[in-house]
Formats: C-alpha cells, structure tokens, sequence
C-alpha cells in the first residue's frame, strides 16, 4: 500500500478529521490533504510524528512492512533485565572502579575548591584595592 492510502487507512481507523491530524502534527488541513491524494509527502520530522502518533514504525509507515515478532527466546525469559541488570553490576560495578570514582570526585572536588579559593581571593584584593562596589 503506497503512504498516501496508508495515512488516509490510518487517520480514518483513529476517527481523525484531516483537520483534526492536521491540528496535532501542527501542519494545514491542506498538507494533509495533499499527502493523502499523493501530490506531496512530509519531510522526515512529520513522518516520525505520523508514526508515533499512529503507534507504529516508520517501515511500517513508509514501506508497509510488517513488524517482525520478538525471539520466542526473548520473549519467554521473565527475568532477562534482571540478569542483565546483574552482568553490568558484575562487571562495572567492581571494587577497583568503585575506588577511582571515589578518587575522580575527590580530584573534582579539590579543583573546584581551587578555583572557589582563587576567586574569593581575587575579590578581596578587588575590594582592598578599589573598594566595595556600588
């Protein structure tokens, strides 16, 4: 199916006015009547608010594909994020990389305080010099 009668499928299956899809993609009831007889097309940052407004992919959208189904694997392991979430603690989350966190955040915090040290520093001499400012 060409965009031009998927967006009209689409619109018409959501009970849309073209005035109404026209209003949340923030284009003229015009536009969408010239996508939808197939004398124009959106630019790509429409066609992605199509899509998410639809709830459906840009290769579905644009090339009527399908959308292929999840593994059976994937799909049937309950626990897949929390194993992952475990791998990555395993990994990162190690004592040798704990302690260098540490040490970068105390570095960061002695430059900063450097720099709050020289800046109070630079103000005083300002005042003593030129006194306060008015």
């Amino acid at each position: 199916m060409e965009f031009n009668n998927k967006l009209y499928d689409l619109r018409k299956k959501k009970g849309l006015s073209q005035e109404e899809l026209a209003s949340r993609l923030n284009v003229s009831r015009q536009t969408v009547s010239k996508w939808e007889v197939g004398d124009s097309t959106p630019d790509m940052e429409k066609l992605i608010a199509i899509s998410d407004l639809f709830d459906i992919s840009l290769d579905e959208l644009i090339l009527d594909k399908t959308p292929e189904p999840a593994p059976k694997s994937q799909s049937a392991r309950p626990g897949v994020y929390t194993e992952i979430k475990t791998d990555i603690k395993e990994k990162f989350l190690t004592e040798e990389n704990k302690k260098k966190a540490k040490k970068g955040a105390k570095t960061a915090l002695i430059v900063l305080g450097a720099f709050l040290a020289v800046d109070v520093i630079s103000f005083v001499i300002y005042v003593a010099i030129n006194g306060i400012p008015k």
